[in-house]
């Protein structure tokens, strides 16, 4: 974990050079104004580090929350810029390019020909820091927004699921899905009422909880997590352990979560019974979960073992990918998160690369997918493009063909 966070910062360190040499430099100001810009920047990753830190020395200090919303807000609005100002390079360079190789080559001297045929300098330095402008302000825009929209309740998104041989009683069923809600220092009780009180609203049938509940031990964290005992449902409500659960101390977390009323399901399964008919609801660890704690490997297999093989099942898991070792054993439904719909542009077209669905219903052979966007937000804390989401799934029936 020392070592992941050494590389973060290091990869992190980078992009914020990356911003003063393509921003701060080329501005048309004196060294003194300069310096003070430069000294700004460091002074924003200095919170980033920081913040890592008083999280786990200065847990209850004041000064914690605050240097995590400055730290990561400034963390949210640089992973902006940085694409921003690669994308502006690479359109300027093409221009300069095509300029040149279009421009009349003529017998003249050298002079001539670079105030001909050539870009004025003082030319480019004006459109250079003309559109750094418009990026930085674009950059800012977003960023405003993305913290707006990541704190505001989150929508909530109802997707019917057709079950072949859904049992009548379980028609219009439904299961309501939280998901990623990372608990952390700029993500706390507040927060995570509104999403109990938005899905308390729903009345649904079912509640389950696929993972990562939080970003910090839960011995600091675990009172934030309090309303969710507020959440009922006459079937019950469950729970399956995501990769962050394990990065903040999933067996402390997992106690906790059973103080809230949530049956964890790790690997295991569950027979649900409603008017004399039955579904099975099953659940795996997340699927790197092995590699913190050998016993908590994730087993589908493990889970469904004992299940009536006539019955509807579905699967609770926290990461898409998941669902390679779910696909043959018969599952009907793999409810999923982990990839937050990639929270936000463009860093969203990425998520695509590591997991093989990334948002939605999707059919993968004869099992059906649904990824939440999750309610939550990890690290910068943003959302742009990709809104935070409740999901309620309905099942409705599909006779056999």
């Amino acid at each position: 974990m020392i070592l992941f966070l050494i590389k973060a910062l290091l990869v992190i360190g980078l992009i914020y050079g990356f911003f003063g040499f393509r921003i701060i430099t080329p501005l048309p100001l004196g060294a003194q104004w300069k310096t003070g810009l430069w000294a700004m920047l460091v002074f924003c990753f200095s919170a980033l580090i920081l913040a890592v830190i008083t999280r786990h020395r200065l847990f209850g200090h004041w000064i914690t929350p605050s240097l995590s919303w400055i730290a990561y807000t400034c963390l949210g609005f640089m992973t902006l810029m940085f694409p921003g100002i690669l994308l502006k390079d690479t359109c300027l360079g093409v221009y300069y390019l095509i300029h040149k190789l279009l421009s009349p080559k003529r017998k003249q001297n050298w002079g001539t020909r670079k105030s001909k045929a050539g870009i004025n300098p003082s030319r480019r330095i004006f459109l250079t820091n003309a559109g750094n402008a418009a990026l930085t302000g674009t950059a800012l825009v977003l960023t405003g927004y993305g913290v707006n929209r990541a704190t505001r309740e989150p929508d909530v998104v109802k997707v019917d699921v057709s079950i072949k041989g859904l049992p009548d009683p379980f028609r219009g069923f439904t299961i309501l899905q939280i998901s990623d809600l990372h608990i952390s220092m700029t993500l706390k009780k507040k927060y995570i009422q509104k999403v109990v009180n938005r899905a308390g609203r729903e009345q649904a049938d079912m509640i389950v909880f696929t993972g990562d509940i939080a970003d910090g031990r839960e011995k600091d964290m675990g009172k934030d997590a309090s309303p969710l005992s507020d959440l009922n449902a006459r079937f019950g409500k469950y729970f399956v352990t995501g990769n962050h659960d394990y990065y903040s101390g999933a067996l402390s977390w997992l106690n906790r979560i059973e103080h809230l009323g949530f049956t964890p399901l790790i690997n295991e399964h569950r027979i649900i019974e409603k008017e004399n008919a039955q579904i099975v609801l099953a659940g795996i660890t997340d699927y790197s979960a092995g590699r913190i704690i050998p016993g908590h490997a994730s087993d589908p297999g493990k889970a469904l073992k004992g299940a009536p093989l006539s019955m509807p099942k579905i699967m609770l898991a926290h990461q898409p990918k998941s669902i390679f070792k779910t696909a043959s054993l018969g599952v009907d439904l793999m409810i999923c998160g982990h990839t937050h719909g990639g929270q936000y542009i463009p860093w969203n077209f990425l998520v695509s690369l590591d997991q093989p669905y990334v948002h939605g219903l999707h059919r993968h052979n004869a099992t059906q997918i649904y990824v939440s966007r999750g309610a939550g937000y990890w690290g910068p804390p943003l959302r742009i493009g990709v809104p935070p989401e409740i999901t309620v799934l309905r099942l409705v029936n599909v006779s056999p063909t």
